[in-house]
């Protein structure tokens, strides 16, 4: 499951396309993008990024289905596709894929991405939007945690607990703790944090640390962003409930004892 996590189909198998459009962030945000493309291609900006139009179009249809995504903390002013990074790493992880490409300043849908979407729509090219998001994108790279690699590695581990488990709403700590369970000891790479509050300062331990990493990598920016999984902050961000969709069972079903 570490190596070669699609190829071990003894615990968990993948689909190769939905039964049924998916409704996630990703799709939401890649849906109109690639009507947009499949239409003509797209100017990029003399920075490389897409039309700041269409990004605030997509932006304005995705609000009203999903409000704030989970790259982002309140709703952007689209000004740029930088200034809107759940677009930005949506857009990335579609030419990572091969279903989009920039060519002569232009955006344009590849032989591959036209093929799939027109055949299949969104169900079509979600398989391939997880696997390279899971695969190919550092995660890393989109916080200011330690690297930590098997967190990204062991992903499917945490889509098994998510397919056990996720049947009821549990506090993201129920997945932490035995995510923590199968690898012990990871969350003492972390440092602790001694953050300035308005009750003063108050100490942030290395496990808390971890968990804050793990909630944004694995449930806000894979589960939450791919529709996998519904994770809601209570008032003040004092805790995170969990809870599977209905889009983890087309996705991927676990094996008699996974």
């Amino acid at each position: 499951m570490l190596e070669d996590p699609f190829e071990a189909t003894d615990v968990l198998v993948f689909a190769d396309v939905l039964a049924r459009a998916p409704r996630a962030p990703v799709t939401a945000l890649l849906g109109p993008l690639f009507e947009a493309l499949l239409e003509s291609p797209a100017k990029a900006t003399a920075s490389g990024y897409l039309p700041p139009g269409l990004c605030a179009t997509i932006e304005r249809r995705v609000y009203e289905e999903h409000g704030v995504l989970p790259f982002e903390r309140q709703r952007p002013k689209v000004t740029s596709e930088s200034a809107f990074m759940s677009l930005h790493v949506a857009r990335l992880v579609a030419t990572f894929a091969g279903l989009m490409r920039k060519h002569r300043g232009t955006f344009q849908l590849t032989r591959k991405g036209r093929a799939s979407f027109e055949r299949h729509g969104l169900a079509g090219v979600y398989p391939a939007l997880l696997r390279t998001y899971a695969t190919r994108l550092e995660w890393s790279s989109l916080d200011g945690f330690p690297r930590v690699p098997i967190v990204q590695a062991s992903f499917a581990f945490a889509l098994v607990l998510l397919v056990r488990f996720g049947h009821s709403t549990r506090p993201a700590t129920f997945y932490v703790e035995r995510w923590l369970r199968a690898f012990p000891g990871i969350e003492d790479v972390f440092e602790p944090l001694v953050p300035v509050t308005t009750a003063g300062r108050s100490r942030v331990d290395a496990r808390g640390q971890f968990e804050h990493c793990f909630r944004g990598r694995v449930l806000e920016r894979f589960f939450a962003y791919f529709g996998l999984a519904e994770v809601r902050a209570e008032p003040r961000g004092r805790s995170v409930s969990v809870r599977a969709t209905p889009l983890l069972h087309d996705v991927v079903a676990l094996r008699h004892g996974g």
